[in-house]
């Protein structure tokens, strides 16, 4: 089977923002895994890479997971193609209601970072902005739900990879794998690290890992990287809190001071990966949650 990277770009008339990773599959199926963000700049580009791969008559399109930078040009490729939509059932809720889902997602870390010590009023900026994006990019879809051992497209299968969200899902294609944003260079955003380091290990079997944004195909040795990212962010995490910390202490330790403030928006992506590493290390046993403040047992996961 083909597969052809369509790298869409993040939309101009939104700002600023990475490209999407989307990728075609060109065999006994013809499917779409992952699609890009919405807008009209970006439907007259997909239309355009589609006609030119002749693939307008596509069968259907694969999601890695519910983001919108991953699904919501999906509803407009539809129109053109008839193409099914597909999505594992646990992201399902995301495109049902992602504005409902986003919200609870958001006011559940807010109440977390304002009792670690974050100005209340620098997060209800972020939740105006970050909100009010997500209204003017949400697109209704029309989708089935599949889970890891119900996809039916051909040789095509899932592969159950959460830590990224509930979700996330791997499309393997022979010993290729196209996993979405379980797996970015250098890093990528997680809701459960134990999960995440779980689908990283699932990824090791696979020759080429191709990612949803930035470089792509990523090898062994890349994973091998990014979990010692992930790692290297625990340790930091312990050192943190050897004497006890706050949330907010702990997440300038290490994004390195409060120069994120000024775009409160910016905050809340590492607020969610501070929490990600802390729920990690709590389960583990490594640190306690004693009033508003974390400490930790030991300097270092290797002293365990």
């Amino acid at each position: 089977m083909k597969i052809t990277k369509i790298s869409v770009p993040f939309p101009i008339e939104y700002g600023y923002g990475r490209a999407t990773n989307a990728y075609l599959i060109e065999g006994e199926t013809k499917a779409l895994v992952d699609t890009g963000i919405d807008s009209e700049s970006n439907r007259k580009f997909i239309k355009r890479e589609l006609e030119k791969a002749g693939a307008l008559d596509l069968n259907f399109i694969l999601l890695t997971h519910g983001h919108l930078d991953h699904y919501s040009l999906g509803t407009y490729i539809q129109s053109e193609t008839g193409a099914t939509m597909m999505i594992h059932e646990l992201d399902s809720p995301m495109l049902e209601d992602y504005i409902g889902h986003y919200f609870s997602w958001f006011c559940e870390l807010r109440d977390q970072a304002i009792e670690g010590g974050f100005d209340p009023g620098l997060l209800e900026e972020a939740r105006i902005k970050l909100m009010t994006a997500a209204s003017m990019l949400f697109k209704t879809a029309i989708f089935e739900k599949f889970n890891e051992i119900n996809l039916e497209c051909g040789a095509l299968r899932s592969v159950h990879l959460p830590g990224h969200t509930e979700g996330s899902v791997g499309i393997a294609i022979g010993d290729s794998v196209i996993s979405g944003d379980v797996a970015i260079e250098g890093s990528t955003v997680v809701t459960d690290l134990r999960q995440e380091f779980e689908s990283l290990e699932k990824l090791k079997v696979f020759s080429k890992i191709y990612a949803g944004h930035e470089r792509t195909p990523l090898l062994r040795g890349d994973i091998d990287s990014l979990e010692g990212h992930f790692i290297s962010r625990l340790e930091e995490v312990l050192r943190a809190t050897r004497k006890g910390a706050t949330l907010k202490e702990i997440v300038v330790t290490l994004y390195r001071g409060s120069a994120l403030e000024n775009q409160p928006y910016k905050l809340i992506l590492p607020i969610n990966q501070t929490v990600a590493y802390l729920r990690y290390l709590e389960a583990e046993g490594l640190v306690e949650k004693r009033g508003k403040r974390w400490i930790s047992f030991k300097d270092s996961l290797s002293t365990r």
